[in-house]
This record gives structure tokens, sequence and C-alpha cells, in this order.
């Protein structure tokens, strides 16, 4: 069976859900590595030609769904996948240009041979939407790409917050926590997330989170805006964070995520505390035994400074959460489930 995989624009995404199993499977797609360059389009165009399943993630426009069709008429079963949602709240500030995004998923979704996701919760979602089997593939990591941990070398606790949970409204709800932290002499917060403030080349996106930024550089914190994704991993490990936080407000869009950053960390032994909701529907709560959860900030506060003063419980948790994440998704003995998903 051969594979393709169209890319995205988004290209964290197409790591976790594209090239992974592409790599760990012997696949092709538009990008087969994150340090090399796209398929020129006459080998894409032969690539998809010569394939039985074409692979869609997060096929958000017109082009993608007509580009499909002409492949399913050619023979191809086409697949769609996705692991977040379009789909949420109101007061989400991309929330117009989300809503007509969600739209061109849900057309292609009806058309799609297969569905996968990475999620239960978003697996709902598309089962609304049509009557064929949705099949959950939950993220994996590839050690491959992971060096061994940088252990901190300093003498203040590193506590970091990564990625979306910097915005979206994901850390309101601790802001009085994570002022006491930068106060507090013991303990040094690292932000690794939003980007880097250029009103010249990304104005819209600066514009947006304009109250992030100023909120954020407001605290005592050390401040690494993104990076792009070959260079995520070894940015992260230089970090040497003893601690991750991962807040997240209780709302739809954050209950179809998966628990990627707590993957990531532990390849790094990183212990993490991550947010439960009231009804334990949190996409960590599957990880309970090997993270710390949280959720009011009285909560937060209590697991913080648990970890904070023991550097033993830091360090087992770490260690435990890592060979706990080389069992059950690790690309290497994982990876066939896209293989099987892809022959039904």
């Amino acid at each position: 069976m051969k594979v393709y995989y169209v890319g995205s624009q988004h290209l964290g995404c197409y790591y976790v859900r594209c090239l992974i199993p592409l790599q760990n499977n012997g696949w092709q797609g538009d990008r087969i590595s994150l340090y090399g360059k796209e398929l020129e389009s006459n080998d894409k165009a032969k690539a998809v030609l010569d394939s039985d399943v074409v692979v869609f993630h997060r096929p958000d426009n017109r082009k993608k769904l007509e580009m499909a069709r002409m492949l399913k008429q050619a023979g191809k079963t086409i697949v769609y996948d996705n692991d977040d949602t379009y789909k949420d709240d109101p007061e989400l500030m991309w929330n117009e240009i989300y809503t007509k995004l969600s739209k061109n998923l849900d057309n292609f979704i009806k058309e799609a041979d297969i569905v996968t996701c990475s999620t239960e919760f978003l697996k709902k979602e598309y089962q609304q939407l049509t009557d064929k089997e949705i099949l959950v593939l939950p993220n994996l990591v590839d050690p491959d790409d992971w060096d061994e941990p940088i252990r901190n070398g300093g003498d203040k606790i590193r506590i970091g917050i990564v990625g979306s949970t910097a915005f979206n409204g994901d850390y309101t709800h601790i802001k009085g926590l994570l002022q006491e932290l930068s106060d507090d002499e013991r303990v040094q917060l690292v932000l690794f997330s939003l980007p880097k403030i250029d009103l010249k080349n990304n104005p819209i996106t600066v514009k947006r989170y304009e109250k992030e930024y100023k909120w954020w550089h407001s605290l005592n914190i050390e401040w690494t805006p993104f990076v792009e994704m070959k260079d995520y991993f070894d940015t992260l490990n230089k970090m040497e964070l003893d601690i991750m936080l991962i807040p997240r407000r209780d709302n739809y869009f954050n209950r179809c995520k998966s628990n990627l950053k707590f993957l990531e960390a532990s390849m790094l032994e990183i212990p993490v505390i991550a947010q439960d909701f009231t009804d334990h529907n949190s996409p960590y709560y599957q990880d309970k035994d090997y993270l710390l959860l949280a959720n009011t900030e009285d909560e937060w506060r209590k697991q913080v400074y648990k970890l904070i003063n023991d550097k033993e419980l830091r360090q087992k948790q770490g260690k435990c959460a890592k060979i706990y994440i080389l069992e059950k998704y690790n690309a290497k003995t994982k990876a066939n489930q896209w293989k099987y998903a892809y022959k039904r």
C-alpha cells in the first residue's frame, strides 16, 4: 500500500500527524523531513498519482476539496485527518476566520472515504457529520527527534509555559499564581510562546495579542518567541525546565485538544502539571498517573508548590513519565496503527 500525505500550512501539526507516520512506515508526502524542502510540483504530482491512499491533514480550503474529488474519481482512497477543531465559543479572537474554515472541513469530511483524528472527544464532532467510522489515531513521539535532557545548571527552579497556553485566555485563571511565581526568588518563569513582535512583517498577529504581550512582559519572565518547527526540540531542551505548566480554560476547543504538550515534556523528563476539568473530561486525565492535575487556581497553587518543594519528586515524575510515553506513544512501535487504519 502506497500512501501520500498532502502538505499543510501548519507545519507543527503536519509533523505530528503526517511526518511521524510516513517516516516510520516508509511512505511519501509533500515534505518527508523537517529539515528539507518540499517536493517540487512535478514530483508531488507523480507521487500522488502513484499512491493508493492520499491523506489530507486539516484540508481547510476549497482547493484541497477539489483536488480530493479528482483523486477520488481516479480511484484513490481519500483520508481526512485532523488533531484540532475550528469550532469554539464566540469569544475566541480568530472565531470569524475559524467559522469559515470549519465549514470547509465539514464539507471535506462528508466526501472522505476514511476519517481519522487524534482524540475520542474530537471523534464525537465528526460523528455528527458522517456515518463513516471515525478512527482515533493518538499523537505519537519519535525518539529519534529528541536528544538527552539538558539539566538545569542554575540555582533557580525553571518553570515553563509553552505554546498556545500563553494566549486565548488559557492562563487567566492562574494569573495570581503566575504573579506569585514571578516574585518568588527561588523561581525563574520561562515563556516559550507568541510570535516575535514584528509590526512590519506580522502586524495583524502582533495587534491581536497586544494584551498578552503586555501582561507577560509585566512579569519577571524569560521569553523565547516561537521558532521554526525544525528548531523546536532543541530550543525546548535548552530551556532546562524543571516543571512545565499546561493551563487551559474549559471550552469546546480545548476539550478537543490532545495531550501533545505532555508527550513533548515527558521526552525531556520535565514533570508536568496539566489542566483538569470539573468532569475530568480533559485531554490529560488519561495520563493522570504520570502528571499532576489541577482545575482551580488553588489546586494549581498546591500542585506547583508540591513540585517546587520536592526535587526528588520532580525527578521521579519526569523519569516515570518518559518511560510511560515510550511504552504507550512511541512511533517506533505504534506507527503501524496508521497502516491498519488505511487498510479498512
